[in-house]
């Protein structure tokens, strides 16, 4: 029997099964000294310093043209390929002949210039961070290449929302044994359970789609991440969301007719909303004129709310805490 129900493994990092330490598969490129780019496949990759400067680190054959290029020119970027680049990835890091230009051509990578001087950034990779070389020490055959940060960037839509959804969609990936990769795609946030739905959105439908979208958008302030003509869709506090859809659209989708409010009548839809500001949030309902179902007082159950109605007659109800000043006001 195992002492205290653990096994002892090799010390060999190829005999760990699983590994303990996933490594994040990224694509360096650099230049020769002819200014030639050259990109190849690394996964033991890390954040040596947080810095000023911030120091990352990566580890290669030290015979290799990428050990090679950033000797000589002192930079290299590393790029982070998303979850859609995984077989890409892998065949940069295993091709026995391409070298150079050839590789970029070969897989439908394209290099684009870097921010600063010196290796290009991958235009299909979703992050890149342009290193200048700061040092390097050999172990064995593996050199440690060690860098400090002059410029990061990314692509644009995935430095804005919220901070789960930002890493769904950068979907870094990480070698795991063989050929066995796993993506952070799936990120969620610790508080949440790991068993059963979440709320993700709620759908609501609307006769005028713009005026809609004009409601809650003056109202809110919700940043908009998904809109067409069909279908308006705002992100939420906490990367929940709220949208409004053409009552026609929704119809096709449920393959059913929908009940239809009539004009100045409420339907049986209550959205309610906490807020850190109550009379701000309730001045700009009353200024884009949402109609007043009931004022704000103190509830039963411990919140100050009112209950407002927008234009296709959801309940939206207005809940909060009052400061002692707001209180006096009432």
């Amino acid at each position: 029997m195992s002492a205290y129900g653990k096994v002892e493994l090799s010390k060999e990092r190829y005999e760990w099964n699983p590994t303990p330490l996933p490594e994040q598969v990224v694509l360096v490129t650099s230049i020769d000294a002819e200014g030639r780019p050259h990109v190849a496949t690394k996964s033991r990759v890390s954040v040596m310093s947080y810095g000023p400067p911030t120091i990352v680190a990566f580890a290669c054959r030290a015979d290799y043209m990428t050990a090679t290029n950033v000797k000589k020119t002192k930079s290299f970027v590393i790029n982070v390929p998303g979850d859609d680049l995984v077989a890409t990835s892998w065949v940069v890091g295993s091709h026995p002949t391409l070298h150079g230009p050839e590789l970029f051509n070969e897989f439908g990578l394209t290099p684009i210039p870097g921010i600063a001087e010196g290796a290009p950034r991958i235009a299909e990779c979703r992050a890149h961070l342009e290193c200048a070389l700061e040092d390097t020490r050999r172990f064995g055959d593996d050199l440690v290449v060690f860098g400090k940060v002059v410029s990061v960037s990314m692509d644009e839509e995935i430095a804005q929302g919220a901070t789960v959804h930002r890493y769904q969609k950068l979907a870094p990936f990480f070698f795991l044994d063989a050929d066995v990769t796993g993506s952070l795609g799936l990120a969620r946030q610790v508080e949440e359970p790991v068993f059963g739905p979440s709320h993700d959105i709620t759908i609501l439908a609307t006769r005028d789609i713009h005026k809609a979208a004009e409601f809650y958008s003056k109202v809110f302030e919700w940043p908009v991440r998904v809109e067409n003509q069909a279908y308006v869709e705002f992100e939420m506090r906490g990367g929940r969301g709220l949208a409004v859809c053409r009552r026609e659209a929704m119809a096709r989708y449920v393959n059913e007719d929908l009940f239809e409010v009539p004009p100045g009548r409420l339907g049986p839809v209550e959205i309610y909303l906490r807020t850190d500001d109550l009379p701000h949030t309730i001045a700009r309902l009353v200024s884009v004129g949402a109609r007043e179902l009931s004022e704000l007082r103190e509830r039963e159950w411990g919140e100050h709310a009112a209950y407002f109605a927008d234009p296709d007659g959801h309940i939206l109800v207005i809940a909060g805490q009052l400061s002692r000043r707001d209180r006096e006001r009432l």
